[in-house]
């Protein structure tokens, strides 16, 4: 029988912030598709007005299912708190780990980590994740994260040549200034190469200016900002490498949503993406943080076309195994009780 009501816990902000979240796309899509009666908490952007609403709506809410995403920091609060009136209110619970750093928020945290675990359906997007907490004697389901094929067709016949691409937020965790390095020691094999950045500022933004100002790379670099889900798409087309510098992934929808466009990814091999990926076959791999080895790997795809149609072709099958079509199986079978 299928659950008459859902609430999502999470960060529902693509109102105010342009980004469509992962969650925010299940609980529309299973409303449409399925015509699940769905509601979110919170849209709010205020950290404690957030926390109000997803209280209040967790405790009054008339719903069956409560499904909550699970990040490090002060979300992992926000869950513990809503986890606690959910089986106050003896409603059934589902947990989904996200981000590549919850692993390290466990180490000193077991006892709260179990108390949130307890009496809970646990599922994650991210076989390391899975892997991680299944080795502290948790169950843990797998479910990958979802991709809406139809946002981000393939297309590759407008292509500009030596252009790279970088699609994350301007913030620590993701490295930005990297994508700037290497550019600059392309620049020095390939003098027309380009850089395109696209994400919000979560406190890089200027850093990452005065760097591109040091370097003298203005000519070459096109900071953004944000782009909506519905535009980005024409970025992956247009581009003929795709950066991803990041210290930590878990899933990385990113890369997918890249790869779905068909555009050749190198990355730093981290967290999820070897679990998920196959380098040399999907992906062009380097090492954490090396420069020289992401140069080494763009410059591969600038030169070999044979190599870049492979990596294409090949990344374009490998998101088509996380359509929503596929996905939406597996939230089916646990809303079914």
């Amino acid at each position: 029988m299928m659950i008459e009501g859902v609430l999502f816990v999470g960060n529902f902000l693509s109102k105010s912030r342009g980004s469509y979240s992962v969650s925010e796309f299940i609980a529309d899509r299973l409303n449409q598709d399925n015509k699940i009666r769905v509601f979110k908490a919170s849209h709010a952007e205020n950290r404690f007005i957030r926390l109000i609403i997803i209280l209040c709506t967790t405790f009054f809410r008339d719903y069956t299912l409560l499904h909550i995403d699970v990040f490090s920091g002060n979300s992992f609060l926000f869950a513990r708190m809503a986890a606690s009136i959910g089986k106050l209110r003896r409603k059934k619970v589902v947990l989904t780990l996200h981000g590549g750093a919850l692993h390290e928020y466990f180490m000193g945290r077991e006892a709260s980590f179990r108390r949130l675990f307890r009496n809970t359906q646990v599922q994650s997007p991210s076989l390391f994740l899975k892997d991680f907490f299944e080795k502290q004697h948790f169950k843990i389901t797998y479910c990958p994260n979802p991709v809406q094929l139809t946002n981000f067709p393939f297309q590759r016949s407008h292509v500009k040549a030596y252009s790279l691409l970088w699609v994350r937020a301007f913030a620590k965790i993701y490295n930005p200034h990297i994508p700037v390095l290497i550019l600059q020691k392309i620049l020095q094999e390939v003098p027309d190469a380009t850089l395109t950045m696209i994400g919000p500022d979560h406190g890089m933004m200027e850093e990452v200016e005065q760097l591109i100002a040091k370097l003298n790379l203005q000519d070459h670099v096109n900071l953004v900002g944000s782009v909506s889900n519905v535009t980005l798409h024409g970025y992956y087309q247009t581009h003929a490498v795709y950066l991803n510098t990041t210290t930590y992934e878990s899933f990385g929808m990113a890369l997918v949503e890249a790869a779905s466009c068909g555009v050749p990814i190198v990355s730093f091999r981290v967290g999820e993406i070897p679990l998920l990926w196959k380098d040399e076959e999907n992906i062009l791999l380097a090492d954490y943080a090396d420069v020289p080895d992401m140069v080494h790997q763009v410059s591969r795809l600038f030169v070999d076309a044979d190599l870049s149609k492979k990596l294409s072709l090949n990344a374009r099958k490998r998101a088509e195994e996380f359509s929503w079509e596929n996905v939406n199986k597996h939230w089916i079978k646990i809303l079914k009780n």
